[in-house]
């Protein structure tokens, strides 16, 4: 009989993976040589160094390819020695390094061991496979050279290369004990486990990791400003679902307040770092992989597995040694780059499905024959004959008496118009018009590299088909990370790119402007989705609004969508020619080029009509090219350590678009819609502008004996965007800080890690105004055509705008209209000068119990001065004067504070808690009289002493029960029973534009977060929220449910509305005329919009290492998630989501996602 061979599963899934390495192996040659290293101990070394023991041994690692792996005492590391070693081996070198020292050394495959040398005897390096297993850190990277000993014994060995280790003679009731130098010690009960894994964890959370602050790294024990540091494990997968990192972040950042919508191509509407600083652009400034950029588009397109770290620079002397464009803080972004397991390939995959849903978003609307009851009782409320406006679309069976009316039925009536091929809908039109949405997203990353060279390929993709109908996001990214050195890493070469591609289709506005997802809200529903032969039904006849069938305008208008592509990266070279002096130049680019295409087709809908189809296309390109030069140098004088930078900075920004329109396609198809197809009423036009800045910038870092720590940064920059006598802008600071938990007087308290005081001063600048803002500018005009001739209007919008003429020619000639020539458009103002602001920050860092108890607080206060503004009304200086000022001033302040807890309660199961909070205020303290009609306010209330996103307006005082009430009321046109009554604050018996009030601003008091992370042997469980409070907000649902208008659909809350027999309603009566004006700016839509979201809860199980092994794995975890699950909002609020205000965006989904991680 034949012998059959059973081959177990895994192993044949372990010969797929070693397939998958070879491949991703060859793909990774093509992109760079690898070098080969030899840990022969016959190879000869050369070295003369007169530094540190620690200095030394680490060139020693840098020209031997030798790792070392030791425990000494500070003292002994810090020890000068002298050495002059050629062409020996490296036994010989270790002989005389350690020689009297009082340690010794063991030579073990490619790792040096270095113990004491009363305790050398103690640890013998064996490798006897009786015992195995594998060490890796957190995150399942392989540890090497972690010691492993049987306790007790003299019995140990070391891990190797990739995390694996073998131990024989090891008894049933051993104990292992697993060390390394930064990790916390473990013991396992071996128990007559054949296989024993361990993950090791960092000793000291924190302070030992180093971060990037402005053109260079820093330990974060040493930092003085306000930095955060994010953790990117832990939103990893949030931004996988979402195709955006910078969402990820809501909540999680104390001072950072995010605001978003449902849109698929997941943008932020709203991005503040420590509150609104400047009365203009507010957006941080971004620095990936060195390269500065104001596009928030490039960071949030990155690929989610590309991202190493990101730091968010908070205060004034953090962000100032980016000067310029740093007022508003910065984030920081590095990307990974190669391999940790050096001479192999690691391959990273991640994928994300999800399901997204605005169910939970929706406005409770009217029925078809609820809509008809609450307009029967509005008109009679208004003693009109309901029919007479409303007769077309419904049959009013009521008893005819308005003063004790009764209605029996409301019966629709059976087609729409009259028109029998439109028969009347019942139609919820927000169920058709959204579906759910489906997020694919997936992720690979490919590295590798050895001591010398290392390279990281990343290719993300991620398709949203959008839960708005018609509505499509996809956007593919490469990136390539590579480095090299050279002359024994004296010289180093890399390159850090991304390209990104995009396309979307998002909402659209219908004929008369309105967006979509309001006319999904808003369209009555008697309107049916399709007619009887069809086509899209739309308004006919009397009664309705001359608003579109949203989801036929999503249709006709699928065709739509804006391409995106930009390249976004480095080169760079780094030299080391003396010890200790770093010389770096890199030369940075952000291209983009973005493509947007509007089709309108000629439409019939109803009554509405298109007759005229047309296309607009937008094309732009934007370049940016910044060359950064830099210098720096380390010096240690006894226990003073100094670092030194300076550098050398140039940007150069240019910008150009084209427009082009045109009228008269023959054919109604996608790639029909080119501009040369067009037959009539073409038009083109285009501009292109450019800035330059130019900057010089130092920085002095002082450490004394790891106790008292200080900065000092100067930067100088000019900016083309002024002039010539305002150019260049000043910006210094200078932070401070002291470790008192390194004081002698502080070595008793046991329990404290870490106490760190901080206090910084700093100054950044704001140039961002337009490229020619100190000029004055001319438009020409060549006469008036079109509109101006016939009276007629014309969709010709571009042929209207450039043709009016002008009353003043400047080398023009007449046309018999009004002179063709130049107008002036902008005034000039060679005095412009740079925006400034100015903060002072104190904070504290703690840790407690070996950092298990971790948290920070920071308070800052700001003030920015000569604010670049321009006044909104031409007339305010005289007709073609429009003029940039610096003419405004602010001020902000506010406090944060972070705090977590992590322990380890047994070896199975760990947990961390972590919370934060912030509260940031601004008011404008000065503003020009000719701006302020721009802001909030009246005559006698401005907005100075006020935020800039204040809330101005009528404070409701409840409703009129009787005409008694009336009377004894102010003044106010409108009053009656049922109505609002607005409270006359200045008691002058008249209700009108100076009883206004600033009732709340947008933004909140207090954001606030909270995080609990769950370890339990192989399964993980995160869960994270976060809310605002003491935010006021436009509640849109108290519009459409309180209110009725005669053309639109309304909520069920108008059920509720005041009548003589329900006089103690809060709702008031309905009316279809609204003399009182009761959708009027006031407290009464504007209301606590206070909220806690849950906004994640993630679970994962990740196999155990021994099944990994098995199948040629270091990591496999699978996860589920849920976003949005749910949230608390104030009774005040009757919307479903506070942070839905605007019905015109795509609300905010509830996601349900699965999700695998995988690496070998």
């Amino acid at each position: 009989m034949k012998k059959t061979e059973l081959v177990p599963p895994y192993a044949v899934l372990k010969q797929i993976m070693r397939i998958m390495k070879l491949t991703a192996f060859f793909v990774f040659l093509l992109s760079m040589q690898l070098y080969a290293t030899s840990f022969g101990q016959t190879a000869k070394i050369s070295l003369s160094m007169n530094s540190s023991l620690k200095d030394v041994i680490e060139q020693i690692e840098t020209v031997s390819g030798y790792h070392f792996v030791l425990k000494a005492d500070q003292k002994i590391l810090d020890k000068v020695v002298s050495v002059n070693y050629s062409d020996q081996n490296i036994e010989e070198i270790l002989e005389d390094l350690f020689r009297d020292t009082g340690y010794t050394y063991k030579i073990i495959d490619r790792y040096i061991a270095v113990t004491e040398v009363g305790k050398a005897d103690q640890i013998q390096l064996q490798q006897q496979e009786k015992v195995s297993g594998k060490v890796t850190d957190e995150t399942g990277a392989p540890l090497p050279g972690v010691t492993v000993v049987v306790k007790g014994t003299t019995n140990g060995t070391i891990t190797d290369f990739d995390g694996n280790y073998s131990l024989g003679n090891v008894g049933n009731s051993d104990v292992l004990v697993f060390s390394f130098v930064g990790m916390q010690s473990q013991e396992i009960v071996v128990a007559g486990a054949s296989v024993v894994n361990a993950v090791l964890k960092e000793e000291t959370i924190g302070l030992a990791e180093v971060v990037a602050v402005g053109y260079q790294i820093q330990r974060k024990a040493d930092l003085t400003g306000a930095i955060e540091v994010i953790e990117l494990q832990s939103i990893e997968n949030v931004s996988l679902s979402s195709g955006n990192p910078m969402q990820a972040l809501q909540g999680r950042v104390p001072g950072l307040y995010i605001e978003k919508n449902g849109s698929p191509n997941a943008t932020n509407s709203r991005i503040l770092i420590r509150g609104v600083n400047t009365l203009g652009d507010n957006n941080p400034l971004y620095i990936i992989d060195g390269v500065p950029t104001k596009r928030p588009e490039v960071f949030q397109g990155l690929s989610a597995g590309s991202i190493v770290s990101v730091q968010v620079l908070k205060d004034a002397s953090a962000s100032s040694i980016y000067g310029a464009r740093a007022s508003n803080g910065v984030v920081i972004v590095t990307t990974k780059n190669g391999s940790e397991k050096k001479g192999k390939v690691k391959v990273e995959f991640n994928s994300n499905f999800s399901m997204q849903s605005e169910k939970s978003q929706r406005f409770k609307m009217l029925n078809a024959v609820d809509r008809g009851r609450a307009l029967w009782q509005a008109s009679v409320n208004d003693g009109v004959d309901p029919a007479s406006g409303y007769g077309e679309i419904y049959d009013f069976d009521w008893n005819g008496d308005y003063n004790n009316p009764v209605l029996n039925s409301v019966t629709p009536q059976p087609y729409v118009g009259g028109d029998t091929n439109v028969p009347v809908g019942d139609t919820d039109w927000q169920d058709v018009t959204y579906e759910t949405g489906y997020v694919i997203s997936n992720d690979l990353t490919v590295s590798g590299g050895t001591d010398k060279s290392s390279v990281l390929m990343n290719v993300g993709y991620i398709k949203n088909t959008g839960m708005l109908k018609y509505t499509n996001y996809d956007r593919i990214t490469a990136r390539i990370n590579g480095q090299t050195s050279l002359l024994d890493d004296k010289l180093k070469f890399g390159i850090n790119a991304q390209v990104v591609s995009s396309n979307e289709t998002l909402e659209t506005p219908d004929l008369g402007s309105a967006p979509t997802p309001g006319l999904a809200i808003t369209l009555a529903p008697t309107i049916p989705l399709y007619t009887k032969t069809g086509e899209y039904g739309g308004p006919l006849g009397s009664g309705y609004s001359d608003r579109n069938n949203p989801v036929m305008m999503q249709y006709i208008n699928r065709w739509d969508n804006t391409n995106r592509k930009y390249l976004f990266g480095s080169v760079f070279a780094e030299a080391k020619p003396v010890k200790n002096l770093v010389l770096r130049t890199t030369l940075g680019l952000d291209y983009s080029m973005v493509e947007d295409k509007d089709i309108e087709p000629a439409f019939t809908n109803g009554f509405i009509a298109r007759s005229v189809n047309s296309l607009t296309i937008y094309n732009s390109d934007f370049t940016s090219v910044t060359w950064s030069n830099t210098a720096h140098y380390d010096l240690e004088l006894g226990k003073s350590k100094f670092g030194f930078l300076l550098g050398v900075e140039s940007v150069s920004d240019n910008f150009k678009d084209f427009t082009g329109y045109k009228e008269g396609f023959s054919t109604q198809t996608e790639e029909f819609f080119v501009l040369s197809a067009g037959t009539s009423n073409g038009n083109s036009f285009g501009t292109a502008t450019g800035s330059r800045l130019l900057s010089q910038f130092g920085k002095i870092d002082y450490n004394y004996d790891q106790r008292f720590l200080a900065s000092f940064t100067l930067r100088r920059d000019g900016s083309s965007r002024f002039g010539k006598d305002n150019r260049y802008g000043f910006f210094p600071a200078a932070t401070f800080g002291w470790r008192l938990s390194e004081e002698e007087f502080m070595k008793g308290m046991e329990n404290l890690t870490n106490l760190k005081f901080r206090a910084g001063v700093g100054r950044v600048g704001n140039q961002d105004v337009g490229d020619f803002a100190s000029l004055g500018l001319f438009e020409p005009r060549y006469g008036a055509v079109a509109s101006q001739v016939d009276g007629v209007f014309h969709n010709d919008f571009f042929d209207d705008y450039w043709n009016i003429g002008s009353a003043y020619a400047l080398n023009g000639q007449d046309t018999g209209n009004l002179p063709s020539g130049f107008v002036s458009v902008q005034a000039a103002n060679p005095a412009l000068r740079w925006e400034t602001t100015d903060e002072l920050n104190l904070g504290l860092d703690f840790g407690f119990f070996d950092s298990k108890l971790v948290g920070s607080f920071d308070w800052y206060t700001r003030k920015t001065t000569d604010i670049l503004i321009q006044p909104p009304v031409a007339s305010a200086l005289g007709e073609g004067q429009l003029q940039f000022l610096n003419g405004a001033t602010k001020k902000n302040s506010g406090w944060e504070f972070a705090l977590s807890y992590r322990k380890e309660v047994n070896k199975d199961f760990t947990y961390e808690v972590a919370g934060s909070a912030s509260h940031f205020a601004d008011k404008i303290t000065e503003l020009p009289e000719e701006v302020r009609t721009a802001y909030p306010g009246n005559s006698e209330q401005t907005v100075v002493g006020h935020s800039e996103l204040s809330i101005f307006g009528y404070v409701a005082d409840g409703i009129f029960k009787s005409q008694a009430e009336v009377d004894d009321h102010a003044n106010q046109v409108g009053a009656a029973p049922g109505r609002i009554r607005w409270a006359d604050l200045n008691n002058d018996g008249e209700i009108n534009s100076l009883d206004q009030k600033f009732l709340g601003t947008l933004l909140p008091k207090l954001e606030y977060s909270l995080r609990v992370d769950l370890n339990y042997k192989n399964f993980d469980l995160s869960i994270f929220g976060s809310g605002v409070a003491g935010k006021t907000g436009y509640d849109p649902y108290t519009f459409y449910n309180d209110f009725i208008r005669g053309r639109d659909n309304v909520g069920p809350g108008v059920f509720r509305a005041w009548t003589p027999q329900n006089p103690d309603s809060s709702v008031p009566g309905l009316t279809l005329s609204d003399s009182n004006n009761e959708t009027r700016t006031s407290s009464y839509l504007n209301v606590n919009a206070s909220y806690f979201k849950l906004r994640n809860v993630q679970l994962g199980y990740t196999l155990p290492n021994n099944t990994l092994e098995r199948i040629g794995m270091d990591k496999l975890r699978f996860y589920v998630m849920a976003e949005n699950l749910f949230w608390i909002k104030s009774k005040e609020f009757q919307g479903p989501d506070p942070e839905r205000t605007d019905v015109n965006v795509i609300p905010i989904p509830r996601t349900f996602s699965v999700g695998v991680n995988v690496a070998f």
